[in-house]
């Protein structure tokens, strides 16, 4: 049975978790014929429907949304914001470094420690984001600093021995978290 965008967007809205994540995932097949339905969503009041319309958003990826996207790494919610920034990395728009800096706390893994969404984005960019996490290894923060670490360590286990030694020194230098 073939869904409409529309129809698709009312289970968003469903109390049924197991549905509203298969509705993510068919918006985000849908790519951006998706996106105008789902922009509306992000200025409602319901916070969860917020996020889910976010992280649609992210997952399609559509260039026209980077603008609302980078608006909303200032949102009062932790889940919008982490959304957005991943969405701008998702893009490589150039706003997204910064995004992910700032919401590198937000979202964090239940799985696996001192990780975040922010966490994985900036690792899979790779050496471009190196120095602007390594700022963050002197954060008031120790899960801040524990996730600088994080990123810097793995991105540094993709580079060659001397620049790996050295980012590996530079994250052992730095305070504990």
């Amino acid at each position: 049975m073939t869904r409409t965008v529309d129809e698709a967007v009312a289970d968003l809205a469903s109390p049924d978790a197991i549905v509203r994540d298969q509705t993510i995932a068919l918006l985000v097949s849908y790519g951006t014929r998706a996106t105008a339905a789902l922009l509306p969503l992000l200025d409602g009041a319901d916070a969860e429907l917020r996020a889910r319309a976010a992280r649609a958003l992210a997952y399609i990826a559509d260039p026209s949304t980077a603008d609302r996207l980078a608006e909303l790494v200032d949102d009062a919610d932790r889940f919008i914001r982490s959304h957005a920034a991943h969405g701008l990395a998702q893009m490589k728009d150039p706003r997204a470094l910064e995004a992910l800096i700032k919401t590198i706390d937000d979202l964090p893994s239940k799985t696996q420690m001192n990780a975040s969404q922010s966490t994985a984005a900036l690792t899979a960019m790779g050496e471009p984001a190196l120095s602007r996490v390594a700022d963050l290894l002197t954060a008031p923060s120790p899960e801040t600093r524990a996730r600088a670490r994080l990123v810097i360590l793995q991105i540094a286990s993709r580079l060659p021995p001397a620049e790996a030694a050295a980012w590996q020194a530079r994250v052992a230098a730095a305070p504990n978290p």
